[in-house]
């Protein structure tokens, strides 16, 4: 089983590889279909008269999958890094993003800061 967890460790690295050239982490869409056909594959070496079957075909998915990579510039638009949230989005707690738990907590302080800068009185509540 050596070989073939060898060929499923190269075939992911190579895949991590074509991501981290491309200025992104990978997304998991594109490490599970190969994590599943590895895992197919390891379930047919377990039968020991495929076991060779099985391990070379890994590394024959691994060399289809490096020449689908190598001497290619990467095309896909990854989007990341991800920008900032927007002042009007909601974010998962329902709030608006202006109203996250440290606006609302400091909300006072804060008004009070930007009367101050403004040369307004401070006004209590």
């Amino acid at each position: 089983m050596g070989l073939f967890m060898f060929a499923w460790l190269t075939g992911e690295g190579i895949i991590v590889w074509r991501w981290v050239k491309n200025g992104a982490p990978p997304t998991p869409g594109s490490l599970l279909l190969p994590s599943g056909i590895y895992l197919a594959l390891a379930i047919l070496a377990e039968y020991q008269p495929a076991r060779f079957a099985a391990i070379a075909l890994a590394w024959g998915f691994d060399v289809a999958v490096l020449l689908q990579v190598v001497g290619k510039e990467p095309k896909q638009v990854t989007g990341w890094p991800p920008g900032p949230i927007p002042a009007g989005v909601l974010l998962p707690n329902g709030a608006p993003a202006a109203q996250t738990a440290a606006g609302t907590a400091g909300g006072a302080v804060a008004q009070g800061v930007n009367e101050i800068l403004a040369n307004k009185p401070v006004t209590s509540k």
